[in-house]
């Protein structure tokens, strides 16, 4: 009886340890969010600034080119994704003209060759039967001319008010709505840069005082557990580097598989709406609808057929489902020894918490705690049961030392 009371008290405080663990992490998000984007990135370019330490460069001057290039690799997407849309938005109008002559030629193709066409004959046919006699039909007209007369007089009145009014409450109102969305616009702007902008402080001060970083988690353990520990933060430290060579190569399939199927589409300029497409994946699920709408709007600007429209969705539609459960389980799971059913749950579970960016750092993030779990023994079973491979128990592994010496 004591035992189920004990194993009751555990998952009790386990389900509710999670559930404040979630809540914390979406209550922080600001907070956050630029932190641990910081730390990936960092952990990202430690090789480049150790090869410049190397050369005998002052670790501030090579810090501080590691946080440049990083500047500089994020301002390049983003001025081509920017020019990309600002040329979209310079032909709004021609993509919205082009979008409604498509519907309306769909609209047609599925009432020629579908049931459409019957059931608008039967609503048709539903619409004469509940006419009303022909008896009825003068006293009704009567009625309407005279409610037409009332309405026009209560109009006219309300003319003679509104010219007086009516003009200077269009003009505060048009006045409102402008400084509404220019307010929002140039905070969404500040809020970008300043976010940037703090993310490459982290990132400088992450690389610049690793070290310290380092003797401060080392301390946290005894003497002899050390060099372990050293290892485990040592292997942490290349999940980001593995991520990156992981979904470069999953950027290089889906561009080759963008361009194919865009091709056959026969979609004008398919290999450079394919190379942004693919390196949009970065963001999971989001990226790949950017992709779609870029792709249609370059269709509709060039006049594309309906069928080449239809061609595009289907080549994204497949891409998409390809990506998310066939090539990022697989080859990330891989490269990162994560199970393929965590990689799929960590892009879910960052979507619920933070958003875009979530989805991101989803899985960086958990193939780090992946990592961290297969080094600490009390945490041996989640490693296990978040790695793509079997791994030891800890007592199995000094067994094995043991018997070595």
């Amino acid at each position: 009886m004591e035992q189920r009371r004990k194993i009751i008290l555990y998952f009790t405080l386990f389900v509710l340890g999670v559930y404040f663990l979630f809540a914390g992490l979406v209550k922080a998000q600001a907070f956050l969010v630029p932190l641990f984007t910081a730390m990936v990135l960092a952990f990202l370019m430690l090789p480049i600034n150790d090869r410049l330490e190397r050369w005998k460069w002052p670790r501030a001057l090579a810090t501080l080119a590691s946080t440049l290039i990083i500047l500089l690799v994020i301002s390049a997407f983003m001025a081509v994704l920017f020019g990309q849309v600002r040329s979209f938005t310079k032909d709004w109008d021609d993509i919205q003209r082009q979008a409604r002559e498509k519907l309306v030629e769909l609209n047609q193709y599925l009432r020629e060759h579908t049931p459409l066409e019957e059931d608008i004959r039967i609503d048709m046919l539903e619409e004469d039967d509940q006419e009303e006699p022909p008896g009825q039909e003068d006293e009704e007209q009567q009625q309407q001319d005279n409610q037409e007369e009332q309405n026009q007089q209560n109009q006219e009145q309300q003319q003679d008010e509104d010219n007086e009014n009516g003009d200077d409450n269009e003009n505060e109102e048009d006045a409102m709505q402008i400084g509404e969305q220019v307010f929002t616009t140039v905070s969404a702007v500040f809020g970008f840069l300043g976010n940037s902008l703090l993310v490459l402080v982290y990132v400088f001060f992450f690389i610049y005082f690793r070290s310290r970083f380092k003797i401060f988690i080392l301390r946290f353990f005894p003497i002899e557990k050390r060099e372990e520990v050293s290892q485990a933060i040592a292997t942490a430290s290349f999940v980001s580097r593995r991520y990156l060579a992981g979904r470069l190569f999953l950027m290089v399939i889906l561009a080759g598989f963008y361009f194919a199927g865009l091709a056959i589409s026969g979609l004008e300029n398919a290999f450079f709406i394919a190379l942004i497409s693919a390196a949009l994946s970065i963001i999971p699920i989001l990226g790949n609808f950017v992709g779609l709408f870029i792709a249609i709007a370059v269709s509709l600007l060039t006049d594309g057929e309906t069928g080449q429209i239809i061609g595009i969705i289907i080549t994204f539609g497949v891409a998409q489902f390809i990506d998310t459960y066939i090539l990022q389980p697989i080859i990330l799971g891989g490269k990162l020894d994560v199970h393929p059913f965590f990689i799929i749950l960590s892009v879910i579970a960052g979507l619920e918490i933070w958003g875009i960016m979530g989805m991101v750092l989803a899985i960086p993030i958990f193939a780090i705690v992946s990592e961290v779990c297969r080094h600490v023994p009390a945490l041996n079973p989640f490693g296990y049961l978040f790695s793509n491979k079997d791994i030891a128990e800890p007592d199995e592994k000094e067994d094995e030392s043991s018997d070595r010496q």
